[in-house]
């Protein structure tokens, strides 16, 4: 079994659901109540009374449902299996306390129907229909009241409505998981940077927050600051074109090399990051160096290369982790381009092998 809701949205739908659910509780059994009050005698009313009592009074104690933790759970959905089809006998057994199947109270059974329509997927909106068919052709055969003829009618009439609703959930379905789809298409878009698919600024620094706050000894983070070599000349000399294509180099490099739990971004032009959670510095140190080989390597024809600064944090300070990376970053530019420096570097030691001289940016 699935949870019923997997998102906000959908746990938001099956609240107001629930409130519709409780609505009809106290409704239906209020119309009962109001007919057996105006009509002169009513067949069983001594019972019929206080079964609608029975159902509305409580029904409001169902809003203190814990929703959100039903819908999420993968069994949260037989509760409200269970409460649709505690409807349908309770509405059956009013029927026959008021003569069976020409009690006007079998038009609630339509509205159950199509109250399950609104929110069960197809096989429960049909579950829900076979179980309200058999529940009055049963009381057909029981009460013989109807004569053959009329309870095929009403019965015929029951499936109509059953299929009818069956497929306006199934449209309701397929309409709900495209704009579902799109929606998370669209989330993603938007916390993703268009040319090299990697987190943009702001999404970036929110998992970088929330990382560094679990930082610890025993759990550090390190940071690796990137920046583009030269990127002017790069597109001075070759054009805008090849400087994008350089920036995409860089964000698949990025990407190829993040393990499940790291976190590439570009925070704007030509500089990236990559957030190594659980990484100490001399791992981040080899990680940045690959990362560096790997660009030169692929990109030498335009000779465009990267400084890489790298931090490590062991305490919940996501600025100074960054100032720290930046830092080493700037020493690494500052010491000849083409290299890796780390925050604890304390000269401009290249950490890469022999840097290449290029154009200054």
């Amino acid at each position: 079994m699935r949870p019923l809701a997997q998102d906000e949205e959908r746990v938001a739908f099956w609240r107001r659901h629930t409130i519709g659910g409780v609505v009809l509780c106290v409704v239906l059994p209020a119309i009962v109540l109001l007919r057996t009050w105006i009509t002169v005698g009513v067949p069983n009313a001594a019972v019929i009374v206080p079964l609608a009592l029975a159902v509305a009074v409580p029904a409001p104690l169902l809003l203190l449902l814990p929703v959100e933790r039903l819908v999420r759970h993968p069994r949260g959905r037989l509760f409200y299996d269970t409460w649709e089809a505690a409807g349908i006998a309770v509405v059956i057994v009013l029927c026959l306390l008021d003569g069976g199947t020409t009690s006007p109270y079998v038009l609630f059974l339509f509205v159950l129907l199509a109250h399950a329509a609104l929110a069960y997927p197809p096989i429960g909106v049909a579950l829900a229909g076979t179980t309200i068919v058999a529940g009055y052709l049963t009381m057909g055969l029981v009460d013989g009241s109807l004569r053959p003829s009329d309870l095929i009618v009403g019965v015929l009439a029951l499936s109509v409505a059953t299929g009818t609703c069956a497929f306006a959930s199934a449209n309701h379905v397929r309409a709900y998981e495209r704009t579902a789809a799109y929606a998370q298409e669209i989330a993603a878009l938007a916390r993703r940077d268009g040319l090299t698919g990697t987190l943009n600024h702001r999404a970036f620094h929110e998992r970088l927050g929330d990382h560094v706050r679990r930082a610890a000894a025993d759990s550090p983070v390190s940071l690796l600051i990137v920046d583009v070599d030269s990127f002017k000349t790069v597109n001075d000399t070759f054009g805008h074109p090849a400087g994008d294509g350089v920036l995409q180099l860089v964000g698949a490099a990025l990407t190829d090399l993040t393990r499940p739990g790291d976190v590439a971004g570009r925070l704007g032009g030509d500089e990236f990051a990559l957030l190594l959670p659980d990484t100490a510095l001399p791992e981040a140190a080899a990680i940045a160096e690959r990362l560096r080989a790997r660009v030169r390597a692929d990109d030498a024809a335009l000779g465009a290369t990267l400084s890489v600064g790298v931090a490590t944090a062991t305490v919940p300070d996501a600025t100074a982790l960054q100032a720290a990376a930046d830092a080493a970053a700037y020493r690494a530019k500052r010491g000849g381009r083409d290299r890796v420096v780390t925050a604890d570097d304390t000269t401009d030691e290249v950490v890469a092998d022999a840097a290449v001289p290029v154009p200054a940016s």
